[in-house]
């Protein structure tokens, strides 16, 4: 699915441009022509899934049996790798006449997208593509030994990597696209409490909760059901992971509070990336430390020895060569399984899996390459995290009417919620997903009035993040109450919305009714007893508190948004210990294995916590953990973590603190 705009709480995670990169360049001179009768000249057009599941679209022209120029649309590829690929991946295809192309670095799902798309407009065009798959010579093979091989160089990966080398022992990281840290990119901050800078501000014995309070959060979250001792090692060890990632130079300040309502009345466990690119000082300390990263290069077998312990893995490299890697000890650290359409299917539902809006994950082998050794098969689940439009170009009004607690209904017409539910936005979205993952939103003619009434200094809703949008109040501070939008724009992208089929403009409940696709009776119903309980500041349903009950639906013409389940990525694959040590079904240990990051079940039960930076956070935590684990395994002695920071540390702190507190983080 092609998504041009995404609602305003997953802007600092997405990595989708706008902006169309193109090219339409003539074939080299020396390209060759495929002698085949069979080819018929034209413009050919398919369309490639790249990166967070968009679209690529891409043509060729064909002119006397060769391909003489080929057009990638990258506009929907991250800024700064397959967005800018897309002219040199197009220019293979015109000089090697091939969808078999390069990987331009950093946009290994881009040029998957590009191969796959041409590939098939070559078949329609009559080229025989499986006669020119076979003479297309692989690469050698190649077989290396080192102490600790690392499976996934993104967040948990590298960091595993980056202790274990520490500890002394020889490691390799095998990275399947061409650039460290994978999602932990679009990371915005991670969870964690008693940490040097909560200390900084609070003071030693300031007022902040234990480690019991988190524990016990964790635990009624998930019904007592998630892996508890891996649960109390997470909470008590992310504070050092914290110190950590400061003594490498990596910038974290503590946010000035809670980002999302729900938890105002918590204390800030928060602890935001700085604005610098935290990898590049996580790569300067591998490079120390002397990893070594082979890019491009995808595991796709774990080898075993006759005891059932993991004792290396087979790995295609870019070349296509076979690499096989012998190792005392793996760790896997391929993140979310959101790529992978048959789990996410099987996860969320293939209707809701069709509908969402999904930033994906690796379409790799990691948690099948280890279920296949023997691994337990742990829970699966999607992070859902807000509501997007998906299908339509609009720049304020789906910020708005999708995080703000208005009316909303379901496909039958009928509230299904408690509106309040959007101070968190793990609830409400998985509100929606259990009404099948769509929802609408009704506002009417007065309220869009006031909306749009730039005399005042907020229109009294709040939305759920604090700080995001950029809205101020009258003294400049960050406030939760959104300004008001222009009229123009309101107008301009409810135009968008209509044409795209994601919302309308409607005279008539009966309109709207339509559109939604429900009976106009139920609907009118719904919308008659909402006033009701607006006016009379109670809530009999669903119990919404007074402050909310702020907006009728009394009169057209009504505005409807459709909002689409947002799903940041996946969670889990396999069970572990506290030592990240994978477990068999019968939960004992797979010596030499380990997993890390999303990998893992156990964090998480039935739904993804609703604690700020918890993916992040144990990304980075159960990454160092693995990394000291495995290399005690190989018989080497890691130092022991502390909240202690060193002079690195130190002045790491300070920056990220001075540039996050005056705003100036480009995250």
């Amino acid at each position: 699915m092609k998504m041009k705009k995404i609602t305003g709480i997953l802007l600092s995670a997405a990595v989708i441009c706008t902006a169309l990169t193109g090219c339409a360049q003539q074939s080299a001179e020396t390209a060759p022509v495929q002698e085949e009768t069979g080819v018929k000249d034209g413009t050919y057009e398919a369309v490639g899934t790249g990166f967070s599941n968009a679209d690529v679209p891409v043509s060729i022209t064909v002119e006397g049996g060769r391909i003489t120029a080929c057009t990638v649309d990258g506009s929907t590829q991250s800024d700064g790798y397959g967005k800018d690929a897309a002219d040199a991946l197009a220019q293979e295809v015109v000089d090697g006449q091939t969808y078999d192309i390069d990987v331009v670095s950093g946009a290994t799902a881009t040029r998957n997208a590009v191969s796959d798309a041409v590939k098939q407009c070559m078949e329609e065009a009559g080229f025989d593509v499986e006669a020119l798959a076979a003479v297309q010579e692989a690469g050698e093979s190649e077989e290396i030994t080192t102490d600790i091989l690392v499976i996934g160089m993104g967040a948990s990966g590298s960091v595993a990597a980056l202790k274990a080398a520490e500890s002394g022992a020889k490691v390799l990281g095998v990275e399947a696209t061409e650039m460290l840290g994978g999602f932990g990119n679009a990371a915005q901050g991670m969870f964690a409490v008693g940490s040097v800078e909560q200390k900084a501000r609070y003071g030693e014995d300031g007022e902040t909760t234990d480690d019991e309070y988190w524990y016990d959060h964790f635990q009624e979250r998930n019904n007592n059901l998630g892996n508890s001792k891996l649960i109390r090692t997470f909470i008590s060890e992310a504070r050092n992971t914290v110190s950590y990632m400061l003594n490498h130079g990596v910038g974290f300040f503590l946010s000035e509070q809670p980002q999302q309502i729900a938890h105002f009345d918590t204390e800030t466990v928060y602890h935001r990336w700085n604005n610098a690119d935290p990898f590049t000082y996580i790569g300067k300390g591998l490079d120390e430390a002397g990893v070594e990263i082979r890019y491009g290069t995808t595991a796709t077998e774990l080898i075993t020895d006759e005891n059932g312990a993991v004792t290396g893995a087979k790995c295609t490299k870019p070349d296509g060569g076979e690499l096989t890697v012998h190792a005392k000890a793996v760790i896997v650290s391929t993140g979310s399984f959101a790529g992978n359409k048959q789990l996410m299917a099987e996860t969320l539902g293939e209707e809701v899996y069709a509908n969402s809006m999904v930033l994906a994950g690796a379409e790799l082998p990691g948690i099948e390459m280890m279920w296949d050794a023997g691994a337990s098969k742990g829970e699966l689940l999607t992070m859902n995290h807000g509501i997007a439009v998906i299908g339509a170009d609009v720049e304020t009004v789906d910020q708005l009417t999708l995080n703000t607690p208005i009316l909303w209904v379901n496909n039958q017409g009928k509230r299904f919620m408690n509106e309040d539910l959007l101070k968190d936005t793990v609830e409400f979205s998985s509100a929606v997903l259990a009404q099948g993952g769509t929802a609408y939103t009704i506002v009417d003619e007065a309220t869009v009035e006031r909306w749009t009434d730039e005399t005042q200094e907020n229109t009294g809703t709040w939305v759920h993040y604090w700080d995001r949008f950029g809205i101020v109040d009258e003294n400049g501070n960050p406030t939760i109450y959104h300004a008001p939008v222009s009229r123009d724009t309101w107008d301009s992208d409810f135009a968008s919305l209509s044409a795209g089929g994601q919302g309308g403009v409607f005279e008539t409940l009966e309109e709207a009714a339509a559109f939604i696709g429900c009976d106009p009776a139920d609907l009118e119903e719904t919308v008659t007893n909402y006033n009701t309980y607006v006016k009379n500041g109670y809530d009999e349903e669903y119990f919404k508190s007074a402050e909310s009950l702020v907006y009728t639906v009394e009169e057209g013409p009504y505005y409807v948004t459709k909002g689409h389940t947002c799903v940041l990525g996946a969670l889990g694959g396999v069970n572990t210990n506290e030592k990240l040590q994978v477990l068999t079904q019968g939960f004992e240990v797979i010596d030499g294995l380990y997993a890390t990051g999303n990998n893992v079940s156990g964090i998480s039960y039935g739904a993804y916590q609703d604690v700020e930076g918890v993916g992040l956070g144990f990304s980075l935590t159960s990454g160092r953990l693995a990394g000291a684990a495995a290399a005690e395994y190989c018989g080497y002695t890691p130092e022991a973590d502390t909240t202690e920071l060193n002079e690195t540390g130190e002045a790491a702190m300070l920056e990220a603190t001075e540039r996050g507190m005056n705003g100036n983080l480009d995250n």
